[in-house]
């Protein structure tokens, strides 16, 4: 009996010792695999001199190319409407006639007083011209007289001069009660109405008639500073209108601002389009596409080169066999390059697959 109790005791004994050298074989193994050390494939690329350009897409908004508010230039009363909101008018039409009797008596006042004054600059310059005549003969006339009579027809002349501005301001004033079109337009707002009374000391609720210019119309667009240098005038654009999906213009940049909005740091520019047929209208909104030519003298490196921090943004450069972070400034970006401004020269060899992990100074073997 006791010699089965210690054979079951040793055998229990030797499975036990053939698991603990199990385990610690397998252990064993699997230190070693967690010993073997990743070693990244690096790939490569070299910084390069050339523009990169982009399609941008901007948005924009139609703009009428003229548009004035029109109102009164002289105090009266309005006699006649002429047009109406949506009405189509040209340079030099009539748009409205406004009264002013008290206007018309000053007029014929100041016209008398210029006649009158005229009048009596003719006598003046005859009197001395006849004193002129007999001074000739010594002793007939008096230098006295002579000086007196010249000094009259100076002033004479002085108040005819005054009276003929007074009137001709008057007559001015005349014509401003005919109200006229300055171009070619559509009538868009008429705020009056006949014997409404108008005038620079009467508070009106907004212009007596509004004007657009809607044949010519200006699309107005803000450029972002990125790409403002590589904008022209004369430079091809295409856009969409909203409210007609599916159907493309083109066009030109006309003019440039010439100066950054402080506020959105872009440049406004203007693109000029014909509108003869009506179809397109100021206050639209579109959706301009434009290539930008990218910046003269920019560097460009492939897109993936770059590693984005917290901090800042970098290209890893190989330096004698060392890799070395360079802080950089992206620019305008295309498919697969990208502008960038930092301590680089056209031929450094970069890494174009950066790992975050990646040190400054790890040795990266070139292939």
């Amino acid at each position: 009996m006791k010699n089965i109790l210690y054979s079951g005791l040793s055998l229990a004994l030797s499975l036990t010792v053939l698991s603990s050298c199990s385990s610690s074989e397998s252990a064993e193994a699997t230190s070693k695999d967690k010993k073997i050390k990743f070693v990244p494939t690096y790939q490569f690329g070299t910084v390069s001199s050339q523009k990169v350009g982009e399609e941008i897409q901007l948005p924009g908004e139609f703009l009428p190319f003229q548009e004035v508010s029109i109102y009164p230039k002289a105090d009266g009363f309005v006699e006649k409407v002429l047009v109406d909101r949506g009405s189509n008018v040209h340079k030099g039409q009539v748009l409205m006639v406004l009264e002013a009797p008290e206007t018309e008596e000053q007029l014929i006042a100041a016209r008398s007083n210029y006649l009158k004054a005229q009048a009596m600059l003719v006598g003046s310059k005859e009197h001395y011209r006849r004193l002129v005549s007999g001074s000739k003969i010594t002793g007939s006339v008096s230098a006295l007289d002579l000086e007196s009579a010249n000094a009259k027809m100076m002033a004479d002349s002085a108040a005819a001069m005054g009276e003929q501005a007074n009137f001709g301001a008057l007559t001015k004033i005349k014509s401003y009660l005919v109200v006229r079109a300055p171009f070619d337009g559509v009538i868009t707002e008429r705020n009056v109405h006949p014997g409404a009374l108008v005038g620079s000391g009467v508070r009106l609720a907004g212009p007596m008639l509004m004007l657009q210019q809607q044949n010519h119309l200006r699309l107005v667009v803000d450029i972002p500073e990125t790409y403002s240098l590589g904008v022209k005038n004369g430079k091809a654009v295409t856009f969409e209108v909203n409210a007609m999906p599916g159907k493309k213009f083109t066009g030109k940049i006309s003019r440039r601002s010439g100066n950054m909005n402080e506020k959105f740091r872009s440049e406004t520019v203007e693109i000029d389009v014909k509108n003869n047929d009506g179809i397109l209208k100021p206050g639209m909104f579109a959706e301009i596409s434009m290539a930008s030519d990218g910046t003269n003298g920019a560097l460009a490196v492939p897109t993936s080169a770059i590693l984005t921090s917290t901090e800042s943004q970098y290209v890893v450069r190989v330096q004698n066999g060392l890799a070395e972070y360079v802080e950089i400034k992206p620019g305008q970006q295309s498919d697969t390059m990208t502008e960038v401004f930092g301590n680089l020269r056209v031929g450094d060899k970069i890494v174009t697959n950066p790992r975050n992990d990646l040190k400054s100074g790890t040795k990266i073997a070139m292939k």
